[in-house]
């Protein structure tokens, strides 16, 4: 079988040669690498977390095949009510920093237009762009322009020249998943107006640390930004940040703001910078640290899992996220211990979970299921309470294991 990864040697970012192991999280399959029952069983890759000592980039030893992890994707952001709920408030957000009556907007890995559909009800000129040719035809056929393609510094040019150039270009959560990081930066640039925002949104590597999301490490996210390590890419290709915002996104996220041209820093961005340059210090040997925290937190969620399946038999789990394939993978949970993932992406239901090969089943089934158990393993903790509302509305009276963040517990 072809090899569908290699292993870096150097920097992503700069280059260097300085890479050094910070946690190894062991072979594993790509997270969304999930697979019917009747077909071969997803290649394992090795997931390992390295550190640059030249510029301090956080970053994955090994790359994987971005056609065989975006060419087909199964995240869908519209299944989300807190995406949704966040998509105003993001629109709202992006449009105060431009005085356009109508801007043309566009969004690098648009998924399935969520977010475009905001700015296009408030009266703007819309394009996405997306890799994943079956998520980018739900777009389309809900009335989002889309390209179905990588976006990168080639693609901005011909975007350019069909189309103008764009008055706020945003990123949600793709830059930490880009091969190409700097042909996908330099093609913001390029397809920037002269006077045009730029947005990135990207998971606060703070939070790994402080609250030991190790489950947010998987082979899709190549890079672990801090604002520190964001602002030295930005400021590589002639973009300079101005303002910040957070968001909820993916268990808390940073939303940065940047032009062409320096603009005054808000206060809000001035205060965050300081605070995250002096945590920057000493940055590997927290990542150190963090590494040591990962495997005792392993040890008391398998001690923690077990238990209840040997007082009561297999558990069901939430959330068949990318990020839950990390979390099973290294703590060697299965289908011996968990029956069923309940998972709302019509996308996932009837496929295995890649690596702990756990049935997917769908809300509706699995709230048919949900009387027979009395815990519920909540792999999409970042999702928690919206999750627990809605399966404590449609009648389970259990108890649920919510694994992050911080020590697992049983509430």
């Amino acid at each position: 079988m072809k090899e569908i990864f290699e292993t870096i040697d150097h920097c992503r970012i700069c280059y260097s040669y300085e890479l050094v192991e910070i946690l190894n999280l062991g072979d594993q399959p790509p997270g969304n690498s999930l697979f019917k029952k009747s077909a071969r069983k997803p290649q394992n890759v090795p997931l390992r977390l390295v550190f640059c000592e030249k510029c301090s980039t956080v970053q994955l030893g090994e790359d994987v095949d971005p056609e065989y992890l975006f060419g087909e994707y199964l995240w869908v952001t519209g299944t989300s009510v807190t995406a949704l709920d966040y998509s105003e408030e993001f629109t709202k957000k992006a449009l105060e920093n431009t005085n356009k009556k109508k801007p043309f907007i566009v969004e690098v890995a648009s998924n399935d237009g969520t977010f475009l559909q905001q700015f296009q009800n408030s009266g703007c000129k819309v394009l996405g762009v997306d890799p994943a040719k079956n998520i980018s035809e739900i777009a389309s056929k809900n009335g989002i322009p889309t390209h179905a393609d990588f976006f990168t510094r080639d693609l901005a040019k011909k975007i350019l020249s069909k189309y103008q150039s764009a008055d706020i270009v945003y990123a949600r959560n793709v830059i930490p998943h880009v091969k190409e990081i700097h042909s996908v930066i330099d093609g913001i640039k390029t397809i920037l107006d002269v006077d045009g925002i730029g947005i990135i949104e990207f998971h606060n590597a703070k939070l790994l640390l402080e609250q030991l999301h190790y489950d947010y490490i998987y082979h899709e996210h190549l890079f672990y930004y801090s604002l520190t390590s964001i602002d030295y890419l930005l400021k590589k290709h002639g973009l300079f940040i101005f303002d910040v915002m957070e968001s909820p996104i993916s268990g808390g996220s940073w939303v940065v703001y940047f032009t062409k041209d320096q603009r005054d820093k808000t206060e809000v961005y001035k205060n965050a910078q300081t605070l995250d340059a002096v945590q920057h210090d000493s940055q590997y040997e927290k990542w150190v640290e963090f590494s040591v925290n990962v495997k005792k937190h392993a040890e008391k969620l398998i001690g923690l899992v077990k238990k209840e399946v040997i007082n009561s038999g297999k558990l069901i789990a939430y959330g068949a996220s990318a990020r839950s394939s990390t979390l099973l993978n290294y703590c060697g949970l299965n289908s011996n211990h968990i029956s069923v993932v309940i998972d709302k992406n019509p996308l996932k239901q009837g496929l295995l979970t890649a690596g702990s090969n756990i049935p997917i089943v769908s809300f509706q089934d699995g709230v048919r299921l949900i009387k027979e158990v009395d815990v519920i393993l909540l792999l999409a903790w970042n999702f928690k309470d919206e999750i627990i509302h809605e399966l404590v509305t449609a009648g389970y009276q259990g108890k649920f294991i919510i694994p992050l963040p911080g020590d697992p517990k049983k509430i």
